[in-house]
């Protein structure tokens, strides 16, 4: 009897524009997921799948940029988040503030780090730390017209 195929091929070379292609890919469908009015249990695992892949390909693609990193970390806060995982969450909400502070990335990115925070904090009862973060997220100054409208609206509700 011979041995079945490889499943995968650990050593396979991808060329890193097709991980930003599917870095950009498995982003936005996360966010197609996560924008719905409800979701079933395997919408929920597949949001979560996504999300992961997203922070995959984002680590090995084209051109990628601290910002990348800390938007994935948001992203896997978010859909941590929205799963249940409130303490999960809020490892992820902590190690996109870091990158963002390591790699001084403001504006957008930070405000999104805090926001992702405050919701986790919320989410885990701790509301005077929660209400800090949301300050925080208010207070960064977006330079963009379109991010800064993007952003008010987003923290037009608070945590």
């Amino acid at each position: 009897m011979t041995d079945p195929a490889p499943v995968h091929q650990p050593n396979a070379v991808v060329d890193p524009a097709l991980h930003r292609t599917l870095a950009v890919e498995a982003n936005n469908s996360t966010r197609e997921l996560f924008e719905l009015d409800a979701r079933t249990a395997d919408q929920d695992e597949d949001m979560l799948r996504r999300a992961y892949a997203a922070a995959y390909h984002w680590q090995r693609a084209a051109g990628a940029q601290p910002a990348n990193e800390a938007r994935a970390l948001w992203l896997l806060s978010k859909v941590q988040l929205l799963v249940g995982q409130r303490e999960l969450a809020l490892a992820y909400a902590d190690r996109c503030l870091a990158q963002c502070t390591h790699h001084g990335l403001e504006d957008f990115d930070l405000a999104y780090a805090h926001e992702a925070r405050a919701r986790a904090l919320r989410a885990l009862g701790r509301h005077d730390e929660a209400v800090t973060a949301w300050s925080a997220a208010r207070g960064v100054p977006i330079a963009d017209t379109e991010d800064r409208a993007i952003v008010e609206a987003d923290l037009a509700v608070g945590p």
